[in-house]
This record gives structure tokens, sequence and C-alpha cells, in this order.
């Protein structure tokens, strides 16, 4: 990884784009917190919540075909000032204002919020030529990711929002705006072009097959992700160890960090196809086997096993975009696995709850959580079809 980040202007541009993210995680739970402030209500704050994250994974992949076909510039520029005028906006709402106005800032600055993850994705084979590095660039930002989805909300939430709510919402609105901006000005972002002979269609990435099947197996990875934020505190609240849900769940991305790591010092693979099959595979039996832990120490062990699957699966899926997205889509592509994952988590949170209350948390783990067994079984069936543009003659 250090190789990587010595190349000629990786570093300043990779911490550019890590620090425009670190919102990322935080302004969820910031608009729920914020919302239960001005309101005394936590329903409404779910409704905030969900509106932005609704309004985020359906914007993004349009904001990134706009970025394919123009450029990543004034799309970085005008959505990071946009996204940021309505944080700050949410931000001074007083405790009288409508609930229709908390939504409405909410959904602007999902909408708005510009694509600086897909934009940085799509340029690290302009930074990084070389395919080996080019892996162990994709696992670089797997590991970042999951340093700023744990120390994003512990500085910005714990911290500031501990002082006041409000601060905080502004503050992730600032960092929008200056990280997206500064990233914006990298002479390696300003310099990026759409490809001369790009493919123009109604369906932009998604009407590459690979594409559609990568898409469909982030969204059952998905339902894993929505079952375990549901799952883990209807587990331990009848023990009486529901604040220990933070710790469990940081532990699990932990074992996500540990993983990406690891996925770096293995190289790419020769059969792509076969290697996301058999870490899908991982992915799926060791979430639903969450479903045997009885008590948090288990739960703990088993956590740390299955995040351990987490940032693999996603640098090797993210790999073989490289050849699986049309020609001139690279940038949507990222954002329409993003858009699958966040259906599949939002889907699996609500059936996962139905689970919780007529059942038990095991059986939600269970069924669930096996979704990357199902996910494995598409990417083998489509290995020899819409995948094989990234099966390599060596073997893995």
């Amino acid at each position: 990884m250090g190789a990587v980040l010595r190349l000629p202007g990786v570093l300043p541009l990779f911490a550019l784009a890590c620090v425009a993210r670190l919102p990322m995680g935080a302004v969820s739970l910031l608009l729920i917190l914020r919302t239960h402030e001005l309101t005394g209500s936590f329903a409404r704050g779910g409704v905030v919540a969900g509106a932005y994250t609704l309004a985020l994974g359906f914007s993004n992949p349009a904001q990134a075909r706009l970025v394919d076909r123009t450029g990543q510039t004034r799309v970085l520029r005008a959505g990071a000032v946009v996204a940021a005028t309505a944080m700050a906006g949410f931000a001074v709402l007083p405790s009288a204002a409508p609930a229709g106005m908390l939504v409405a800032c909410a959904v602007v600055a999902g909408a708005a919020q510009p694509p600086v993850g897909a934009c940085m994705r799509a340029l690290w084979p302009v930074l990084v030529p070389a395919a080996e590095q080019r892996h162990t660039a994709y696992a670089l930002e797997g590991v970042a990711m999951e340093v700023i989805y744990i120390c994003g909300p512990v500085a910005i939430v714990g911290g500031i929002g501990s002082w006041s709510l409000a601060g905080a919402v502004a503050l992730c609105g600032a960092i929008v705006l200056v990280g997206d901006t500064a990233f914006s000005l990298h002479p390696a972002s300003r310099a990026w072009r759409p490809q001369p002979h790009a493919e123009r269609h109604l369906a932009g990435a998604l009407k590459g097959g690979g594409v559609r099947v990568l898409v469909a197996v982030f969204a059952l990875c998905g339902l894993a992700v929505g079952a375990v934020e549901v799952a883990v505190p209807a587990t331990l609240e009848p023990l009486g160890d529901d604040g220990l849900t933070g710790p469990l769940l940081g532990i699990w991305g932990v074992g996500s960090l540990i993983g990406g790591v690891a996925v770096a010092r293995a190289g790419a693979a020769g059969d792509p196809p076969r290697r996301l099959t058999l870490l899908l595979a991982a992915w799926g039996l060791a979430h639903a086997a969450l479903g045997l832990a009885t008590e948090p120490v288990s739960l703990a062990l088993i956590l740390l096993i299955a995040g351990g699957a987490i940032a693999p699966t996603i640098v090797y899926a993210n790999a073989m975009l490289d050849v699986l997205a049309p020609a001139g889509t690279l940038t949507e592509a990222f954002t329409w696995t993003t858009a699958g994952t966040t259906a599949g988590v939002a889907l699996g949170a609500a059936v996962a709850g139905a689970i919780v209350e007529s059942a038990d948390p095991s059986l939600a783990f269970a069924l669930l959580g096996g979704g990357g067994v199902v996910a494995a079984l598409v990417v083998r069936a489509a290995a020899s079809g819409p995948l094989r543009a990234t099966a390599a003659p060596a073997s893995a």
C-alpha cells in the first residue's frame, strides 16, 4: 500500500477523497438525533434519515453518469455547494420547523452530495496503470473506508455532536464542501476526461450484463448487513447488554479492516469470478453463523470473522468492474454497486425487524446472513457468461 501511495499525485488526492467522505458514516445518525432534538420523535428522525439515504442512492448514479460524460470538476463543485448549503440549513432549523422542512433539507443534501468515492475509484486505472498495484489500490480504498466508517461517527457524533448536534451537522456540510472542492482542484481530477469512444445508452452502466450481476450480488450481501444492524441489538437487549451494540459493530468493522489489509498482500486473482465466489460463500456462511451466538463474547468472535470477508469481497468486485463496465461508464458503475448494497441493507433491516418481532434474532441471522451464499451461486452461474471478461488465462 505504501508503494501505491508513493506514486506521483496519489497521496494528496487519496487523502482529499478520504476527507470528503469522512461524514459518510455520521450524517444519517446525526439526522436522526437532530430531528429527535427538534421534534422529540425518533420515528420522524428515521423518516428524515431514510429520505436522505434514498435521495443519495437515487441521485449518485445520475451524477456519476454526468461525470462520465462531462468530467469530474463541475459535478463535484456544484454538488458540494448545494449539499453543504442544505446541511447548513438543516442545522439552523428551529424547533418549530415543520417536518416537511426537515425532510426537504435531507432530500436536497442527499440528492446533491457528489459521488466523490466513485470519482476516486474511476481515477485508480489512470493513477495506477499496473494491474497488480491497482489491486492493492482497491484494497487500500477498502481499508480506508472501514477506518472512515469507524472513526467518522466517533469523531463527529461522539465529539462535536456531544456538544452540539446542530454544530455537528454543520461541520459535515463544511467537510463535504471543502473536501469535494479540494478534490476537484487536484490536477488528476481536473485532467480526467470522458473516453472518446464511450458508449451512450439509456441504461448507462447497467447495459453491461456483468455490472447487473454485481449489483444483484451487492444487494444480496446487503441483506446480511441490514440483518446485523437489527439483530445484534435484538440479541443483546434480553441479556441486558444492549449498551454493547456499538462496540460489537465496531469489532465487525475491525474484522473487515483486517481482511482488507490481508487481501492487499494476497494480490490480484488470476480467476476473479472464482475468487469472488469463494469470498461470497465465506461472507454468507459466516454471517449466517451469527445465529449460533448465545452471548456477547461468542457474538463478538463471529462478527470479527464475518467482517473479515467484507472488504476482500468489495475489493475483488470493484476490480472486476474495471473491465465489466461498458466503455465510458466506470464512474456510474461504481455507484450502481453502492446502490445495490443500499437497497439490500434497507430490505434486510426491514425483514430482520419483522423476523425479530415474530420469532427471534437467530432466525434473522440464519436466513438473511446467508444471502452471500446465494450471491456466490449467482457469480458461479455467471462466470462463463456475463462475468467471463474478467477471467484471466492463469489460475487463481
